[in-house]
């Protein structure tokens, strides 16, 4: 858990949250700071039985941690670092997209505001090293380009893309093992849209079965993330989100670490099937171990 990346709090609360329902569980563990090293954690992963990152943000969901994990030979939970590679940076996702077929908004690389006014308006810029809306900007019309955030992104010199602003119902999809969990829409609050305090404020709706998403479409969905999901092998779960607009399902982002408190998306949605919080950890345990 921890790390050095813009979502070292959540990820810290994640931690905390799975590390008390393991305990629940009667598992003895251990919480280890990504921060303090590889060499730190080789040492003591020969004392525990599986290893269980909640680490958010690229540390954790970029591929690296997972590399490493796989070479101690010791059961991890999470799937093929090659595969959290590919879903978690936003750039090389949009290429798996375009390649499978799978809708996701226009896009294009981006360097400069000339870049973007040739892409043309409304549109989304973002950081293909982003996480939890950190590195998201909308930029509505030409006038938006002045916005701090703007210029802060484009002068990062991280790898940055836009795509078209899509309106519609946000949805987010968790698939456990090879099952897709029930649908939850995103309501955010009135005008606006499910940015990073939006996330993690009590204004925003979350609602398990998407009211307002027909069933044939939410199958659809469902049947998106599975795919997703099985392509890039990311293993005992993760989480897709989608933009539902008419009868198109846009997929725009991979969480290859969902967040794991009992109030985040993922256990929602495994509470909606009857799956409480420390029996959804337990799962994941098992699935890991039992892997081996």
């Amino acid at each position: 858990t921890g790390g050095n990346s813009s979502e070292r709090k959540i990820s810290l609360i994640s931690a905390k949250a799975v590390k008390e329902a393991l305990e629940e569980n009667r598992h003895k563990v251990k919480l280890f700071d990504y921060k303090k090293g590889f060499i730190n954690l080789k040492k003591i992963i020969p004392k525990f039985d599986v290893i269980f990152p909640v680490l958010h943000g690229e540390e954790g969901e970029g591929g690296e941690l997972q590399k490493f994990l796989s070479k101690t030979e010791k059961p991890f939970v999470g799937g093929d670092w090659k595969g959290f590679r590919k879903g978690w940076y936003k750039i090389p996702f949009k290429r798996f997209c375009d390649k499978n077929n799978i809708p996701t908004p226009v896009w294009k690389l981006v360097e400069q505001k000339k870049d973007i006014i040739k892409f043309g308006f409304p549109c989304v810029l973002k950081a293909s090293n982003g996480g939890s809306s950190l590195e998201v900007v909308m930029i509505p019309k030409k006038n938006d380009l002045k916005k701090t955030k703007v210029n802060k992104l484009l002068k990062s010199k991280m790898p940055l893309f836009v795509e078209k602003l899509i309106k519609g119902v946000d949805i987010t999809i968790s698939v456990l093992g090879d099952q897709a969990l029930p649908v939850i829409e995103i309501v955010p609050p009135e005008n606006e849209w499910f940015s990073y305090e939006n996330k993690y404020s009590s204004e925003t709706k979350e609602i398990p079965f998407a009211p307002s998403i027909a069933q044939d479409l939410q199958k659809k969905a469902q049947a998106a993330a599975i795919m997703i999901h099985k392509e890039l092998n990311l293993g005992h779960f993760s989480r897709i989100d989608f933009i539902v607009s008419d009868t198109t399902i846009y997929a725009i982002d991979v969480n290859t670490i969902p967040g794991m408190t009992p109030k985040s998306l993922f256990p929602k949605a495994a509470q909606a099937v009857g799956l409480n919080f420390p029996k959804l950890v337990q799962r994941l345990a098992e699935m890991a171990r039992d892997q081996k």
